[in-house]
């Protein structure tokens, strides 16, 4: 554990989140289910997108900029699929309830996707591409959301945002397949967490606001594209399946950080069972596994690991010892604490 770091019992975090929502007039229900995808996402040791983000949040209700008590509305559907209004509540529960009705849809025909405007910040887009796991199915997210931050490649400026993708896809391993990656070299909120760690960047990922090479986390406004074109190409299309696909707008047409702008989501959900026998299909996964795993080694690791194999013994382990949390993350948490009335837990 690193020195600036506290291990925190994650049944009493997730008390502690979900009391701060209520405090801010979302129900019991609905902020123990955000408090669930946050303090989750920590588990899985993906702080930047887990509580560390709840006063954000919570300052977008209290502002007005977020729905504490939304009445969503589907505005299309067929068999397959569905348009859905989130009334610009919480993002967290938009995307928990797209990936539900994608997984009915996709029960009955085999495929359902869904996807959602006026809605905000999901946070980690593998938390609900991983809700179609528990019903044997294959689970897709991405999301349209903030203004560009992301260049395109070849470029000096950013034109698109940092989108993130994430599947999900069962195992007979104790853990699932799990990838969860943003379109630029990173996610901004890992750029956050190097700052606070006092990490350098590496040197190809980010430019400065005047366009110069940054290694600084601080200094950090433009970020390259993943893998060259590749990233390019992905941010392209989680733009335009996500945010055009729902009637919303492409980052390029929006401000950065802007608090009061909506977010839209995609989610799929496949059915395994509508295109091979699931035993089938769980063989080849398990081939895949397997020859991942017997292949050496290169110098300087320790073993082959799974997409998502390290997130879930992370969350095996925290479960039982806490969470490892920074210091300024939980100084982030109590001053909204404070604000909201409520006492911090450590």
């Amino acid at each position: 554990m690193h020195p600036d770091e506290t291990p925190i019992p994650f049944v009493e975090l997730r008390a502690f989140v979900s009391n701060l929502f209520q405090q801010t007039g979302v129900s019991a229900p609905q902020a123990d289910s955000t408090a669930e995808i946050l303090v989750g996402t920590d588990l899985r040791g993906i702080f930047s997108h887990g509580t560390r983000l709840a006063p954000k949040y919570l300052r977008h209700i209290l502002n007005g900029h977020m729905n504490a008590d939304p009445k969503p509305k589907v505005e299309r559907e067929t068999p397959a699929m569905a348009m859905v209004d989130a009334d610009r509540g919480i993002g967290h529960l938009a995307a928990q309830d797209g990936m539900r009705r994608a997984i009915e849809k996709a029960g009955e025909v085999g495929i359902g996707m869904v996807n959602v405007r006026r809605s905000h910040h999901l946070g980690a887009a593998s938390m609900y591409a991983m809700q179609a796991l528990a019903h044997g199915m294959i689970g897709f997210t991405t999301t349209n959301t903030g203004g560009p931050s992301v260049a395109p490649f070849g470029g000096a400026d950013s034109a698109l945002g940092n989108h993130p993708l994430a599947w999900a896809f069962p195992s007979r391993e104790g853990f699932p397949i799990v990838i969860d990656t943003a379109v630029g070299v990173a996610a901004w909120q890992r750029v956050e967490t190097m700052r606070i760690y006092g990490q350098e960047l590496p040197a190809d990922w980010c430019l400065d606001k005047a366009g110069a090479p940054t290694r600084d986390p601080a200094e950090a406004f433009i970020m390259f594209p993943a893998g060259g074109t590749r990233g390019y190409g992905l941010g392209v299309m989680a733009g335009l399946l996500a945010g055009a696909l729902s009637g919303g707008q492409v980052p390029s047409r929006r401000k950065r950080d802007d608090a009061a702008a909506d977010s839209e989501h995609t989610f799929t959900a496949i059915s395994i069972e509508h295109f091979v026998a699931s035993e089938q299909f769980l063989d080849e996964v398990d081939e895949m596994i397997a020859a991942c795993h017997r292949t050496p080694p290169q110098e300087g690791f320790e073993r082959v690991c799974l997409p998502g194999e390290l997130e879930w013994e992370r969350e095996q382990q925290w479960r039982d010892s806490g969470i490892p949390l920074h210091h300024d993350h939980l100084a982030l948490l109590a001053k909204i604490a404070e604000q909201l009335g409520v006492k911090a837990i450590w």
